[in-house]
Formats: C-alpha cells, sequence, structure tokens
C-alpha cells in the first residue's frame, strides 16, 4: 500500500482496514490480561462476543478491498458499512471500559475522521452530531451521575465537535490539492488536441507492459495524405481531424481493452490485449467503419488510416516490436494506403463506401 499524504479513497479505506485489525489486537490485549484488566476495571461480560463478530467482519471485508477497487460499484457499499460497524464496536467498548470516563474514548476521533474523509462537511456533521449523541445516552444509563463524569462529558463532546469541524476544513484542502495534482498530471500525459496520451505516456505504458511480461498487440497508425488536408482546408480543419479521430480511436481501443496514444503529429499508437488473428481483424473492421462513418466539412470529406500492427514476444525487445510496427506501417503506405499489415503477413483492406469522397493527395 501506497502512504501518501494524497491517498485516494480506496487506499485511506485499506488504511483503515489495517488499523482495525491494530485495534483488535490492543482491545485483545487490554481485555485478556488480568492485570490491565483489573487495573482500567474493564467488563468482560460481552468482549467475547464483540471480538467474535470484529474477526468476522474485518476478514470479510478485508478479502473484498483486496478483490475490488475503488471503482467497483461495491466500494462504497464497505465504506459505509465499515462506518458503521466502526461506530458499533466503538461505543460497544465504550460501554465495557467506562461509558463516559473510558480511557478508549479517542478512538472516536478516528471515527469521525473516517466519516469527514468521505462525506467532508456533511460526514464529519453527522458522526460528531451522532458520537455527542450516542456519547449522552451513555452517560443516561449511568446508575448515578457525578459532577466528575459531567465535566468529562462536556470536554469530550467539545473536542469532538472542534475535531469534526477542523476535521472537514483539512480534508477539503487535501481533497483540493489531490484534484489540482491530477489537473496536473493529466495535463502532462495528455495532448490538448486529440484527448488522447501523448508519446512520453506511451514510452511509459510501453515499458510497462514489457515489464509485466504479459503479451500484447502494438498497433501503429498514420492518417493518409495528412500533409493534402492541411494544405487543402488549413490547419484548423486539420485540428478538427485530429481531434475528432483522437475521440473515435480511444473509444475503440477502450472498448476492447487498450489504449490509444498520439504518437506525434498525424501518426498514432495504440496498445491492445494479446488476441488472436481473427479477432484482431474484427477489431480492425470495427476501427475502418467507424473511421470511414466519419466526415469533415461541408463536403462531407472522410479520410483514411494505415496501420501497421506487430506482436510482442520474450524474444523481441521494445527497440524492436517498434521497428516491426514501423516496418509493417511503411508497408501498408507503400501498398496504397487504407489498410492494415500485420508482420505476420496478414493485412485487412478498408471497404470504404465508394459514395464517399476520401481526401487524397493533391
Amino acid at each position: 500500500m501506497k502512504l501518501s499524504l494524497y491517498m485516494n479513497d480506496y487506499e485511506t479505506e485499506k488504511l483503515f482496514s489495517y488499523l482495525r485489525w491494530i485495534f483488535l489486537v490492543v482491545a485483545l490485549v487490554l481485555f485478556k490480561m488480568p492485570n490491565l484488566s483489573s487495573y482500567l476495571e474493564l467488563e468482560q461480560r460481552s468482549f467475547n462476543a464483540l471480538l467474535t463478530l470484529g474477526i468476522l467482519y474485518m476478514t470479510i471485508s478485508q478479502i473484498a478491498l483486496l478483490r475490488i477497487n475503488s471503482e467497483t460499484k461495491g466500494f462504497a457499499y464497505i465504506v459505509r458499512a465499515g462506518i458503521v460497524f466502526d461506530f458499533i464496536v466503538v461505543f460497544w467498548l465504550l460501554l465495557l471500559s467506562g461509558s463516559v470516563t473510558s480511557p478508549l474514548f479517542p478512538i472516536i476521533f478516528l471515527l469521525v475522521m473516517h466519516s469527514t474523509i468521505y462525506w467532508k462537511t456533511k460526514g464529519a456533521f453527522i458522526s460528531s452530531s451522532l458520537s455527542v449523541l450516542m456519547y449522552f445516552t451513555l452517560l443516561l444509563v449511568e446508575d448515578t451521575i457525578s459532577a466528575h463524569e459531567i465535566i468529562i462529558f462536556s470536554l469530550n463532546s467539545c473536542f469532538v465537535i472542534v475535531v469534526g469541524l477542523f476535521g472537514s476544513l483539512i480534508v477539503l484542502r487535501e481533497r483540493k490539492h489531490f484534484k489540482q495534482k491530477e489537473i496536473y498530471y493529466e495535463l502532462m500525459v495528455t495532448d490538448y488536441l486529440t484527448g488522447l496520451y501523448n508519446h512520453r505516456s506511451f514510452q511509459e505504458e510501453l515499458e510497462v507492459s514489457f515489464k509485466k511480461e504479459e503479451p500484447f498487440i502494438l498497433v501503429m497508425g498514420d492518417i493518409d495524405h495528412f500533409k493534402s488536408i492541411n494544405d487543402r482546408y488549413g490547419h484548423m480543419i486539420g485540428d478538427e481531424v485530429l481531434s475528432k479521430l483522437g475521440k473515435l480511436l480511444s473509444e475503440v481501443t477502450t472498448k476492447y481493452k487498450g489504449k490509444a496514444f498520439r504518437y506525434g503529429g498525424e501518426e498514432f499508437a495504440f496498445i491492445l490485449p494479446a488476441m488472436k488473428t481473427d479477432q484482431l481483424m474484427f477489431v480492425l473492421e470495427d476501427l475502418y467503419g467507424k473511421i470511414n462513418q466519419l466526415t469533415f466539412t461541408s463536403s462531407l470529406w472522410t479520410v483514411t488510416m494505415s496501420f501497421g500492427i506487430a506482436f510482442s514476444s520474450t524474444s523481441v525487445t521494445r527497440d524492436e516490436i517498434l521497428s516491426k510496427a514501423d516496418q509493417c506501417l511503411y508497408e501498408a503506405k507503400k501498398q496504397g494506403k487504407n489498410r492494415a499489415i500485420l508482420e505476420t503477413g496478414h493485412k485487412y483492406l478498408s471497404k470504404l463506401d465508394n459514395n464517399i469522397p476520401a481526401i487524397k493527395s493533391m
């Protein structure tokens, strides 16, 4: 787990899940060591039931957290269930350890912070109010209420409210910084015009793909006659072509669990998961079908693209796969453009609708 001042929700929830185990061990020591238990006047009447409930819930939630991420729908339910569980356990512990005067009361501060992290000001208000209300309930169930207990209750309640208030301010500031960090990172790795990942991001992703040692497919693409587009229609139309194609390429590659990049100028690159040749042909058919339907200017011109495709293997280096894909792209251009050439020798020819005019060199 990455420890950082800018942990996301998933990393934060994992941290709280580990903290639960730490507090479980602490509670086990306090309640099961006779000297400590006697000195702190801890009640044993229902601790074993609480311990069993805690281990059961924490084990299930820990396994669930390891199998999902923050984008999974079930993550939100785990967070809510975790906060409810924490409330139940904390006030159960307080009841067994002296109620209002319990030495375990500071755990409530973590409880408030936990709610504040996910629900900001609303979470701080609800958790602080609920904590004070439940704490007040513990005071009321006492057989006799002493002035000492009233003073402790008042001070602790004030601290809970202050922690909730300042906690919400800290969380809001932290979330703002985290959002800014994400924005800066996106600007660093994203091409502004096409919305695709940029060349730097491509090189990093290619490096990661090789380190994973999992097979993948590298696709290098180029817009045919792009210089003619700029010469004939101007750079604004050229930018429109790049922008629309960027969006389309992103949609198609995402659909097949891949990533699209702007390699530079009118060149693009994809990294796709390994698949059989017939499956890849289906992807190319889908890709070319969408490219052929894309029109520009009032004359409804279309553009065509050529692709070179190479396959990773344990015996191929990063430079070699780039060279192979580039050679296949060169061959696709040489054979007449508007087609994809695979390093295996297979090729895909685009089925362009003859009724739609395509931009060609002047």
